[in-house]
């Protein structure tokens, strides 16, 4: 195979990943029926959106942890109030 033949399916395959990555990842954030319409109602801007997400989103453990750290970070605040009003 040539180089080209390479690089473009070298290309496809990390634009499938992405792709996917990004699919999973709507259907976390979003309600499913929700990412359906879209899909099948705005196909190139959510595909678009899909392969953004699949570059440059968090994953789930990423979003997952940084929620636990506000969780425990507002949890600390409300404690420190606590302790001034007593």
């Amino acid at each position: 195979m040539s180089d080209t033949t390479m690089y473009l399916l070298g290309a496809l395959a990390l634009t499938l990943y992405w792709s996917i990555r990004g699919l999973i990842g709507m259907f976390q954030r979003h309600n499913p029926i929700l990412v359906c319409a879209y899909l099948v109602i705005l196909f190139p801007i959510a595909y678009i959106h899909l392969l953004i997400l699949g570059i440059f989103g968090d994953s789930k453990k990423e979003r997952l942890k940084n929620a636990a750290a506000e969780k425990a970070r507002f949890e600390a605040e409300v404690e420190k109030e606590k302790e001034k009003l007593r």
